[in-house]
């Protein structure tokens, strides 16, 4: 199987941990608090909400990972299993929230860094250096990277089981007595913002080149790392609100850090915020992982520059890196937390809605060519469409001017790739070669105007 430069080293173990470390990070340590505020102690209804719609998406994912292993994610996904329009939207928007999302959990870090060491330094000093720090790492390989990622996720996992063992013995029932202050909508809303924690479940969609048996291991670690992620949200969800009232989480820069200072516990307060960093942290790596990994499907399909297909003596996509690191070092600066948040979390759900109705499209062809197949799949279109169905309702429950600078972007990628296919079409080249000289010559996105017509 071609792998375009890449190597397939990554086993089913790897594979869970890279999910595990892009779902827990800042949904836990950070969104938790923000949900909490939505939905009050029916943020345990939330997490399992968001759960169900991140496994419909998921099966969505894994039907397509059985016909397409390449790297690329929803960008390769979509365009195998639609069209190749759909590629580029839903790459595009995927890359884009993911991209904010870096720009947010790194300045989680902070937040933990700053709980830590008792400081009050801008968040912005301390999530620059991160995203550099884990984009030279990513440059340095995908080993170094997954066995990175396995550490921090080890740490993570034994931390949060730390904060729960520690937390039942203060543990105070009172605190639930108003269940669902804000009703069906508050849980709806805290659903919404919580589904942020479940975006990485895809990451490993994004290395396909890179996995051992993608078609059985891709599937296997999306539905094992959300299953594990949603039993440990929620039981820190319910010990965190035991702990302290949920209005009280919901305005903590670092929640289960201002939770676990109720035991007077200076140990167990330092611990809490370790696992804070070393989670946001893991998180920060993978997002630039996957990021760059989709960067690099496009630009070796030559939908962008081709500079950013090339794979550099690493065996990693160093341009593409580059190029994930400066857009969200620019994100850092010039947007703000909650708006980070609402945003990454509705240009998500658009790409995987693209995902649903890509999984729908491929499973008519399927149909079509493998009615054997389909006998064992014959009802499998259920899945997307309820997929779809969950995702615009999410949608419907996240602030308005989040949704407003999705659809703005998503406005902007199809007309770039609307404006690229004209071009592309022969149109406006031929007249271009008649007024510009040398103009055949030239190349655009990485390849000549004859490899176009061809």
């Amino acid at each position: 199987m071609e792998t375009y430069g890449l190597k397939r080293i990554l086993g089913l173990r790897s594979a869970i941990i890279i999910n595990l470390g892009a779902i827990i990070g800042a949904g836990i340590f950070v969104i938790i608090g923000i949900a909490a505020g939505k939905a009050g102690p029916a943020i345990i209804i939330s997490i399992f909400v968001s759960a169900i719609i991140a496994i419909f998406t998921g099966l969505s994912f894994s039907e397509i990972a059985q016909h397409t292993s390449k790297e690329g994610g929803v960008y390769e996904y979509a365009k195998e299993s639609f069209a190749p329009s759909a590629g580029f939207i839903g790459g595009t928007m995927w890359t884009f929230s993911n991209m904010i999302a870096i720009s947010a959990v790194s300045l989680s870090t902070g937040s933990y860094i700053n709980s830590l060491f008792h400081l009050h330094i801008d968040l912005i000093v301390f999530g620059i250096p991160i995203i550099i720090m884990f984009a030279i790492l990513n440059m340095l390989g995908i080993k170094n990277s997954a066995k990175t990622l396995s550490i921090l996720v080890g740490i993570n996992i034994a931390i949060l089981i730390i904060f729960v063992v520690s937390g039942l013995f203060y543990f105070k029932l009172t605190d639930f007595s108003n269940f669902d202050p804000h009703g069906f909508t508050g849980i709806m809303e805290g659903s919404a913002l919580i589904f942020f924690a479940f975006t990485g479940f895809s990451r490993i969609t994004t290395i396909g080149d890179e996995v051992k048996n993608p078609e059985k291991n891709i599937p296997k670690a999306i539905i094992i790392s959300i299953i594990i992620s949603s039993a440990l949200y929620s039981i820190v969800a319910v010990v965190a609100i035991g702990l302290i009232p949920s209005s009280n989480l919901a305005s903590a820069s670092a929640p289960l850090s201002a939770a676990i200072a109720v035991l007077h516990n200076s140990y167990i307060l330092i611990i809490v915020a370790i696992g804070g960093i070393t989670a946001t942290a893991g998180v920060v790596l993978t997002g630039i992982l996957g990021t760059s990994r989709v960067l690099y499907a496009m630009g070796r399909d030559r939908e962008i520059p081709g500079t950013f297909g090339r794979i550099d003596k690493f065996g990693t996509p160093f341009y593409s890196i580059l190029l994930s690191m400066a857009i969200s070092l620019l994100f850092v600066y010039f947007v703000g937390f909650a708006t980070i948040i609402e945003a990454s979390n509705v240009s998500v759900l658009i790409a995987y809605s693209i995902i649903d109705f890509s999984a729908i499209m491929l499973w008519r062809k399927v149909k079509r060519e493998n009615p054997k197949h389909m006998r064992e799949q014959k009802y499998f279109f259920i899945i997307p469409l309820i997929g779809m169905a969950t995702i615009f309702i999410t949608i419907s429950y996240l602030g308005l001017h989040a949704i407003e600078i999705s659809l703005a972007v998503l406005a902007l990628v199809s007309g770039i790739y609307g404006i690229k296919h004209v071009m592309e079409s022969g149109g406006y080249i031929r007249k271009a070669k008649q007024i510009i000289p040398g103009y055949s010559k030239v190349r655009l996105f990485g390849r000549s105007r004859q490899q176009i017509k061809k």
